[in-house]
């Protein structure tokens, strides 16, 4: 089981959209270790009612799918600089705090993904996270295509369009 860190917009993400009738985080939480940091919490689930995925990532962290974790350590001189939000910057911390214990960070913000990448840490973008899902035989192939279409709307369509060729042939070089 593959234990994530997920910021705000992946958390956003996969609580939004739906496949055959349930939010895509549901499919994640049954095959991995969800956590967020506390300002995620707040800036998903602080939402309230007027979205419903902030009643879906509720819901999930009230049952335990979803871990809530705050972080020890404030004085992130380098991250203070980036100019992040207040999620990814904490989820990048997190990350950080919880070193090898946590597989990857998934974000889809890019500013944070480029951070996290210098910093050395594993990180996914949402749609690779489904990827690498089928790829450790986690999630078959028909719910990894049926959850980057529910999605598409999120993403530029290049990267549906690449997503769904690497699921296909199984190779992230595909060009045709």
């Amino acid at each position: 089981m593959l234990k994530l860190i997920f910021d705000t917009s992946s958390l956003i993400t996969s609580c939004k959209f739906y496949v055959s009738g349930l939010p895509v985080i549901k499919y994640i939480a049954e095959r991995c270790e969800i956590i967020i940091s506390y300002s995620v919490n707040e800036e998903v689930v602080g939402a309230g009612g007027r979205y419903p995925n902030a009643v879906v990532a509720k819901e999930l962290i009230r049952e335990g799918k979803i871990g809530v974790r705050t972080v020890s350590f404030w004085d992130y001189d380098v991250l203070d600089r980036y100019n992040l939000g207040k999620g990814e910057r904490e989820s990048i911390v997190l990350g950080v705090e919880m070193g090898g214990e946590v597989d990857f960070i998934v974000t889809d913000d890019r500013l944070a993904y480029v951070v996290i990448g210098r910093m050395s840490i594993k990180k996914l973008l949402f749609l690779d996270l489904v990827v690498e899902l089928v790829e450790r035989n986690l999630m078959d192939l028909e719910l990894a295509k049926a959850i980057i279409n529910a999605i598409r709307l999120r993403y530029p369509e290049g990267f549906i369009y690449h997503t769904l060729k690497i699921l296909e042939r199984g190779d992230r070089k595909c060009l045709k």
